[in-house]
């Protein structure tokens, strides 16, 4: 099953469920002309780190990218789109919690440890339909593996 199924389940759990759009750079543009908001964009999955591991299994680490949106008017200055930031930055912290804590199966499917990195930055006038809020770039190691012998 695809990593953007579980993302999509995290996002599902978040407040207010934003609505889950995936494609690469134009797609997304083309679809939040339709897309309800707030919305959560992921982009295609950046580099996989692959790590092998001497009990022959191989642990996958991914670098997600993902853009929490809300719509905005096109004539609003960038101080009057200041509460959608705060608003999408709840929205980033949240996903960032839920999925620490997303369970598949017996156990957690990704592991989050206390003190790594994630970035964010504020997004403003996106795509055609004009959108503002965050990106978050974070970086989501599985918990679980395949085991080949």
């Amino acid at each position: 099953m695809p990593i953007r199924n579980q993302i999509e389940a995290v996002v599902q759990t978040l407040t207010n469920t934003p609505t889950f759009v995936y494609g690469t750079a134009n797609e997304l543009n083309q679809l939040a002309d339709d897309a309800s908001f707030p919305c959560v964009f992921m982009y295609p999955l950046q580099p996989i780190d692959v790590s092998p591991q001497v009990n022959g299994s191989v642990d996958n680490t991914f670098s997600i990218y993902l853009e929490f949106l809300f719509k905005t008017d096109f004539d609003q200055y960038t101080a009057d789109n200041e509460t959608y930031v705060t608003q999408a930055l709840s929205l980033a912290n949240e996903f960032i919690v839920k999925a620490s804590k997303y369970r598949e199966g017996e156990g957690r499917y990704f592991r989050i440890k206390a003190g790594d990195k994630a970035k964010c930055l504020p997004v403003y006038n996106k795509f055609d339909v004009n959108t503002t809020g965050v990106n978050l770039t974070i970086t989501l190691a599985t918990m679980y593996f395949d085991s080949f012998s």
